[in-house]
């Protein structure tokens, strides 16, 4: 704040508001914020519907509450409710002359011209990208709920390794799956179990379906979960009889461009050397174009935060980042394949948050 000159944060992005205050919300739709200036600790602005799931040691801050009609605009944009209280909490503060970061990728237009219009003698700027940043590097605490998150992922897929059969639909598959991770300690927030086979698994957001599994199809495990709020996403891709050759070198070329991930992060490495380094070392005559961009990105309170793993990318790799590596490739005519881990990069490389075998034909 100090070196973007800037007096006070109004924060309105949920993942955001539960990382700077520890407050993790229930309601999903439900307007929720903070506010930050230097000398204050942060002041917590949430509906009263959710005072009551709020742990008061756990938070980080004071709390303000304010009554919402259900009539009002929630989701994307907060309603006027959230607003007065938030505009009479910067009043309290002596926060209404100075610079204000808001969070322009998560604020409507009328929303920005009610705040201009009740504080005419402040000014405004975009915080989006600095608390990114801030968000890249995880703490112990954080580190630990991913772990968590690992474990039940991985449940997930070992719960998919034993019910995955020919002739069941994906949607059935997936639904056993989520309620053997719920039953692990999976939060409701978060769970996908994506069984998803031929070339289904192609897109990055494909959801099961009624299509039958067929044992001449690759299928993709793409499991998702979250702990405490933090994501973990593990993926393996099976086949259930005997894969073709060209399956199988579509496979390999997978497990070999995770682990040339793997061997090349370690901290002050750039990410577009990590993202050439598997799309190179991937194996003869595997074309880059046939990867899914992008090959992994950073994983937290959001399955997928950037930096994101690419040949564009701008960042370098730094001690206690956290990401999942997930190449998917995909041909016609041979099917979708994707392994996915969370990494956590350590002092002098990566560890493996994971312990699931590769391997599974």
């Amino acid at each position: 704040m100090k070196r973007d000159e800037i007096d006070s944060l109004v924060v309105t992005r949920r993942q955001d508001v539960q990382y700077l205050t520890g407050f993790e919300s229930t309601g999903h739709n439900v307007p929720i914020g903070c506010i930050i200036a230097e000398g204050s600790h942060p002041h917590l602005i949430l509906s009263d519907n959710l005072q009551g799931n709020t742990a008061v040691d756990s938070i980080l801050g004071s709390i303000h509450t304010f009554n919402s009609d259900a009539s009002e605009d929630w989701f994307r944009a907060h309603g006027n409710a959230f607003w007065d209280e938030a505009l009479r909490v910067l009043n309290e503060m002596g926060q209404t002359k100075g610079m204000i970061g808001l969070q322009h990728d998560w604020l409507s237009v009328r929303e920005f011209e009610k705040i201009k219009t009740n504080l005419p003698e402040a000014g405004f700027r975009d915080f989006s990208q600095a608390l990114w940043k801030l968000r890249h590097i995880k703490d112990p605490v954080e580190i630990d709920a991913i772990r968590q998150a690992v474990r039940v992922a991985e449940i997930g897929v070992r719960t998919a390794l034993e019910i995955v059969a020919s002739g069941k639909s994906e949607d059935e598959a997936s639904l056993e799956i989520e309620a053997a991770m719920r039953g692990a300690g999976g939060q409701q927030r978060g769970i996908r179990a994506a069984v998803l086979s031929g070339t289904h698994a192609r897109f990055p957001v494909a959801q099961p379906g009624p299509d039958r599994i067929k044992t001449e199809d690759f299928v993709v495990l793409d499991i998702t979960v979250s702990h405490s709020g933090y994501f973990a996403e593990i993926a393996r891709t099976i086949h259930l009889g005997k894969p073709s050759e060209r399956q199988r070198a579509l496979h390999d070329s997978i497990l070999h461009a995770i682990k040339a991930g793997e061997k090349v992060m370690k901290p002050d490495v750039s990410i577009e050397e990590v993202a050439n380094h598997i799309l190179k070392k991937s194996g003869r005559g595997v074309h880059p174009e046939s990867f899914v961009q992008p090959l992994g990105s950073s994983i937290g309170l959001d399955l997928h935060e950037p930096p994101y793993i690419s040949p564009k990318s701008q960042y370098s790799l730094r001690e206690g980042m956290v990401f999942t590596l997930h190449p998917t490739r995909f041909l016609p005519e041979v099917g979708s394949a994707k392994v996915a881990d969370v990494v956590l990069l350590t002092h002098d490389g990566m560890e493996n948050l994971g312990s699931l075998a590769r391997e599974t034909m």
